[in-house]
């Protein structure tokens, strides 16, 4: 296993799903600026999470509770990433910004 690899698997075994969601948010937020320096991701707790993606004037949400946040968190080291990314692209979000 790469050391990515197995520094994610580590964090999904001893990171709470918040804190893991807060790190996924901010590994796609890095990738979305290399595309497009004006993106952002905001990640708001209510009744479920709610991970906000702003490039330009262009706004893509993606809900997830918190069942389905550990279940992800659970499967594999990036299903989370995975998942939130099928979820950009359905709303829209072009990977080639």
């Amino acid at each position: 296993m790469n050391m990515n690899g197995f520094a994610r698997k580590y964090m999904t075994k001893n990171k709470t799903h918040e804190e893991f969601l807060m790190h996924v948010a901010d590994v796609i937020e890095r990738q979305l600026r290399e595309w497009d320096e004006s993106c952002e991701v905001y990640v708001m707790k209510m009744n479920n999470y709610e991970l906000v993606v702003k490039c330009n004037l262009e706004y893509y949400h993606v809900l997830l509770s918190d069942k389905e946040l550990i279940t992800l968190q659970k499967q594999a080291p990036y299903e989370l990433d995975r998942f939130i990314w099928r979820e950009l692209r359905k709303k829209g979000l072009r990977m080639d910004i």
